[in-house]
């Protein structure tokens, strides 16, 4: 059984959010079918990752507002580098998760290095030239997320969030 560590940004910083792409269930109104094998993922901590968190694209799930991607590029300034936590997942229910996100949004996928000798990998979409604002319900999910991953403030969490925006 082969395994991976999926670095989650966005929304699935937050556990209950992204439970539900392994387990199925409902959360803030929508139904997500989760994956085959519903294993429990492994909380690996977080880490910074050198690419630009971002919004863009117009989602009707948050009311025709962005949503996040992180850069393709690899961004050298490093008070733009972005919070991923990480998840060990078989590599199954990565490609399940990336079915349920969308892979024509989210086309690009990226390794980030290894932790424990697996390969950590995200999933992204390179629209910076479509930009658009995240509605406030999807930035309060955001930062729920960021405090609960990092241990952060919502101070800091704001912070974060307004060099992003």
């Amino acid at each position: 059984m082969n395994y991976i560590i999926y670095a989650a940004y966005g929304s699935n910083l937050l556990e209950e959010r992204f439970i539900v792409y392994i387990k199925g269930g409902t959360y803030d109104g929508r139904y997500y079918e989760g994956c085959t094998d519903k294993a429990n993922p492994v909380n690996m901590g977080w880490m910074y990752v050198p690419h630009r968190l971002y919004f863009a694209k117009k989602s009707p799930r948050w009311g025709n507002k962005g949503v996040a991607f992180i850069s393709c590029e690899v961004e050298e300034n490093k008070d733009y580098h972005s919070v991923v936590r990480l998840w060990k997942i078989k590599e199954a229910q990565f490609e399940e998760i990336w079915e349920q996100e969308g892979k024509i949004w989210y086309h690009e996928k990226l390794e980030l290095g290894c932790k424990d000798d697996l390969k950590i990998f995200t999933i992204t979409g390179c629209w910076e030239n479509e930009r658009n604002q995240p509605s406030e319900n999807y930035l309060n999910i955001i930062k729920k997320g960021l405090i609960e991953t990092t241990g952060w403030s919502e101070r800091e969490a704001d912070e974060y969030l307004k060099k992003r925006k």
